[in-house]
């Protein structure tokens, strides 16, 4: 909300004394302008506030920066293209009418006639490109040849001397390996093969021997239980026996009453 109280509080000059200032003589307002910015600068603010004045049409004024000449960069391809070629080698091949010469070099040396013509572009002697560098065609590798062994050559049915290239190499020790391999396969096949049959072997003649053990044991026990006297038991006396006999019908019968 508008408080006009605190406003004029906070006003350090009267709306008279604005008034005075930018209304009256303009040679007091030029002459702070010029020599304290800052408090005019203030002073101004508050009449602009106070609607005294209106605002400045003008902006506030570039920093005077001293004229620098532009530098210029080079990329890393203009440096060593610089570094190989002077200005002067340059110009002689390509602004003095020295076709011939710039022709030799292109069909003798693609890439150096490149190279110079991009110093060129870079010294300013010729426009820069409007298509990019051709990239050069890539040059084939000599192709690897060698004489493999003639351990290799007997395993793989061919002649001692036998000239192979990388590919073929390749061919010939993958399928040296794929051999050792069976080889081992078929060996581990055959000891497991040997292994089970003595096992089996072994434990058929184990058999034998625990039968002919068990065999042996069984007629000693049979002689032993022959060749021992067997004693007879006393008899049960005979009191004794009835009454035993006697319980046990009584259990299997069924009690009837007697009959008045």
């Amino acid at each position: 909300m508008l408080d006009p109280i605190e406003e004029k509080r906070n006003q350090r000059y009267s709306r008279e004394e604005l008034e005075e200032f930018f209304k009256g003589s303009g040679a007091v307002a030029q002459r702070l302008r010029h020599e304290n910015p800052t408090k005019y600068a203030e002073i101004r603010k508050s009449a602009e506030a106070m609607g005294i004045i209106g605002p400045s049409l003008i902006g506030t004024p570039a920093p005077n920066v001293p004229y620098k000449r532009p530098t210029r960069t080079y990329t890393s391809e203009e440096l060593e293209a610089r570094g190989r070629y002077s200005e002067d080698y340059c110009r002689q091949l390509f602004a003095s009418g020295n076709g011939r010469a710039a022709r030799e070099l292109y069909e003798t040396d693609r890439e150096g006639y490149e190279d110079l013509k991009d110093a060129a572009i870079s010294f300013s002697i010729l426009p820069p490109r409007s298509t990019p560098r051709p990239t050069p065609a890539p040059v084939a590798a000599p192709e690897f040849t060698l004489r493999i062994s003639d351990e290799l050559a007997k395993e793989s049915n061919l002649p001692v001397g036998t000239i192979v290239n990388e590919t073929q190499l390749a061919q010939l020790c993958e399928q040296k390996v794929a051999r050792a391999r069976q080889a081992k396969e078929a060996a581990d096949r055959k000891a497991a093969a040997d292994r089970q049959a003595e096992l089996e072997k072994l434990t058929a003649a184990q058999r034998l021997e625990q039968a002919a053990r068990d065999k042996k044991q069984a007629d000693v026990d049979r002689l032993v239980e022959l060749t021992t006297p067997k004693q007879t038991p006393a008899p049960e006396p005979l009191p004794l026996a009835t009454a035993r006999v006697i319980a046990q019908e009584k259990a299997k019968s069924v009690e009837v009453p007697v009959k008045a």
